[in-house]
């Protein structure tokens, strides 16, 4: 981990790269169980990729690519944001995920408009029920997150 300055810094590539992966696959793991466990078909990877395939079959692989990228994508702002939130490694990943999805949540308020919705492929977001069930899904991502992180990027310190 480079300091450009006193609140900017050079993210560690590699690190971003095996976290936000590893994070990702997380996150997926936990989803999958909590679809098996709950009955409720929230299933994020329908959600990411219907709205650009036709074929609803498809939906799931195309997310599941886009998932990925969204993965390393949160991977690098975190990088990037990781020295000012407090607390451990694990505490900071699940405080940045789970900020992440209380802001872009409001946006299920306009799942009238998403084929997989409409449909019933997928069940409604924008319940309460969905909500909490996307929580432990963005727990595991950011204490892998945050953990792996730390550990790669020699991060390595407490600011709490």
């Amino acid at each position: 981990m480079k300091i450009v300055s006193k609140n900017v810094r050079k993210p560690d590539v590699k690190a971003v790269a095996v976290s936000g992966l590893a994070a990702g696959a997380a996150f997926v793991a936990v989803l999958e169980a909590d679809l098996r466990l709950t009955g409720r078909n929230v299933d994020d990877l329908i959600v990411l990729g219907r709205s650009l395939v036709k074929d609803p079959k498809n939906a799931r692989t195309v997310g599941a690519v886009i998932h990925v990228v969204n993965s390393l994508v949160l991977a690098s702002l975190y990088a990037v944001i990781e020295h000012r939130i407090p607390g451990p490694p694990w505490l900071k990943g699940i405080v940045f995920a789970n900020v992440e999805n209380v802001i872009l949540y409001p946006v299920t308020v306009l799942e009238d408009r998403h084929p997989a919705i409409r449909d019933g492929q997928v069940d409604r977001y924008f319940t309460w029920p969905a909500f909490w069930q996307s929580v432990p899904r963005h727990v595991a991502y950011g204490v892998v997150l945050g953990t792996l992180y730390d550990r790669m990027a020699g991060v390595g310190r407490c600011d709490w």
